[in-house]
């Protein structure tokens, strides 16, 4: 190339003005916007795709992983609690009958979580949107947000009517990557994932079995390839992927998509189908903010004077950690908020963190707060926590855990 850098010129339309801008349509984004409609701002939620829920629905990730510290104490509510019941709404599920109503719970009762349909959560998270009458945009890709002083006055998206500008006064950075965050200049980390691989796929034998038991759920599979979440059957030869550039990001689809060649050339064709192929990326981590506070595993059971919410150990019964608002703010931007996997949390809190119930969790957290600051024309650090936690508990959230 003769030339290393292009510098374009063009006036860009401003077709929007909102009280609060969300970034992401995943299941974090989705609650943020639902939070902050919901206390009257006007509110626009982006989304790069055309289906809403993230990984939840695009990335196959289809378990709504436990409400409850896995003894029958249910330590997650709010908006997150809602969704786990929109996303069984249209579709299947598995969960424990006992928490389908009310009353204390024991840890016979078995755990506050359920496996869904994807494309029924897809579906019904239209509906929810629609309700609330939350403004939304698909196959919209946020492109870099207008910085001035300190503050983010709007962002710079692309679709099909070209570049266009929307205007904001507080945004919630819930694009799973803090794309937003990251192309403010602020301060971000990041972390390698292993390949996996995660695909619906049924075959006769299943479907067999589903008609015995006449249940559609038993003829859809879920096919995951590769890597665990710990690591555990990582292809050989296989490279970690951080999920940062374009390359990184094909390279990862690619390398997935061949596992699953590799498992077809081992099937018989008649007798084996694969149903529906990710929609996404399906990485575990890309970036996260670098927040006013890190949570880390040594906060479990940790009382935080700002706590907005309590989330449990999806992986073992019994640990239960509180999430303090500073975790959501990014240091050096006066009204952005983070949401989802993105917030400010590292080794087993992050694992805790970057699933479902947290992502609605946070998310409902990031909207209030950024309605809030409209409110007050305030930044988001001068958050009237006490105010916001009022909102949440009265939204159904749990703030603080028991002590063990």
């Amino acid at each position: 190339m003769k030339d290393s850098m292009y510098r374009e010129r063009i006036d860009v339309p401003v077709v929007g003005e909102y009280d609060v801008i969300v970034i992401g349509g995943g299941v974090a984004g989705i609650s943020a916007a639902l939070a902050a409609k919901r206390l009257g701002a006007n509110t626009l939620l982006i989304e790069k795709s055309v289906m809403l829920g993230g990984l939840a629905t695009l990335g196959h990730v289809v378990i709504y992983l436990p409400l409850c510290d896995g003894y029958g104490r249910q330590v997650t509510g709010g908006i997150a609690e809602e969704l786990l019941h929109v996303s069984i709404r249209y579709g299947y599920d598995n969960l424990p009958g006992q928490w389908k109503t009310e009353g204390p719970k024991t840890e016979e009762d078995g755990r506050y979580q359920t496996v869904f349909n994807a494309p029924a959560f897809a579906v019904a998270l239209d509906e929810l949107l629609e309700e609330a009458s939350v403004d939304l945009l698909f196959d919209t890709v946020f492109s870099r947000p207008v910085i001035e002083d300190g503050r983010c006055t709007g962002v710079l998206v692309e679709n099909k009517s070209g570049r266009q500008l929307y205007r904001g006064r507080a945004f919630v950075d819930a694009s799973g990557d803090a794309d937003l965050v990251h192309r403010a200049g602020a301060d971000c980390a990041g972390g390698p994932n292993w390949l996996s691989y995660w695909a619906y796929d049924t075959n006769l034998a299943q479907m067999e079995r589903a008609a015995e038991r006449n249940s559609i759920m038993d003829a859809v599979r879920l096919a995951t390839l590769g890597a665990s979440a710990d690591g555990k059957g990582e292809p050989v030869n296989s490279r970690r992927y951080h999920g940062i550039s374009a390359c990184d990001v094909t390279e990862f689809v690619m390398a997935g998509r061949r596992l699953l060649r590799d498992k077809l050339l081992q099937q018989e064709n008649h007798q084996y189908s694969v149903l529906a192929l990710p929609g996404m990326a399906q990485f575990r981590t890309t970036r996260r903010i670098q927040g006013r506070y890190t949570l880390t595993a040594d906060d479990v059971f940790a009382h935080f004077p700002d706590s907005i919410g309590c989330v449990g150990d999806w992986r073992t019964r019994g640990p239960v950690f509180e999430i303090p608002f500073r975790a959501l703010l990014p240091q050096e931007i006066a009204n952005v908020i983070a949401a989802g996997r993105i917030i400010s949390s590292q080794g087993d809190a992050w694992e805790i963190t970057r699933v479902i119930p947290a992502a609605a969790l946070t998310g409902q957290a990031a909207g209030t707060a950024a309605c809030l600051a409209v409110d007050t024309d305030a930044d988001l650090v001068d958050t009237d926590v006490s105010k916001l936690q009022r909102i949440l508990e009265r939204g159904g959230v749990r703030l603080h855990c028991q002590d063990p």
